[in-house]
């Protein structure tokens, strides 16, 4: 089975704990500060994907990060469960898969979007307003720049990808030229 399927998979058990608790931002929280966790201590990841690390030396250190969190108790479940079948590697994929999961029960959905250079904040507000619209949902705008673009932006909604910028219309014209 793929990774990505497989991280769906937890993420979408683990998020129906969480609603039947009534916790779902709490340990979608819980989740993200642990993947920050181990994107910022170098090793750690190392430790807790490598197969020749025993469980309970990885436990020791799931336990130490629920201890000092205040984390919810179906994370610290679920954080053992996955020290238990060697799947931590999944961890950001799972993180990823259930934020998203959280986002569609709440009504919420995240556009990335990239520009040339930094939006205006009106016009910010004109698109978030555009693209509620268009979704039915409440619209998390991320942005970032890239000057590469040369100019226009891209917009990414789960999966779809709209390249409205200048290198990307070069780079269609530049196809389409090749025949």
């Amino acid at each position: 089975m793929h990774d990505s399927t497989l991280a769906k998979r937890y993420a979408s058990a683990l998020a129906e704990l969480a609603d039947e608790g009534g916790n779902l931002e709490k340990v979608g929280g819980d989740l993200d500060s642990f993947l920050e966790l181990i994107k910022v201590t170098p090793g750690l990841n190392s430790l807790l994907t490598s197969p020749t690390v025993s469980r309970a030396d990885q436990h020791k250190v799931v336990d130490l990060f629920l201890d000092q969190g205040g984390a919810d108790e179906v994370t610290g479940k679920f954080l053992r469960v996955l020290v238990d079948k060697r799947r931590l590697g999944l961890v950001e994929g799972i993180v990823s898969s259930y934020n998203r999961g959280v986002e569609e029960r709440s009504g919420r959905v995240t556009v990335y979007l990239t520009s040339a250079k930094p939006m205006i904040k009106r016009h910010e507000e004109r698109l978030i307003a555009s693209l509620s619209s268009m979704t039915g949902k409440e619209v998390q705008l991320d942005v970032s720049t890239d000057s590469a673009l040369l100019g226009g932006v891209v917009l990414r909604v789960g999966s779809v990808m709209m390249d409205y910028s200048v290198r990307g219309q070069l780079n269609r014209l530049q196809s389409q030229m090749r025949g």
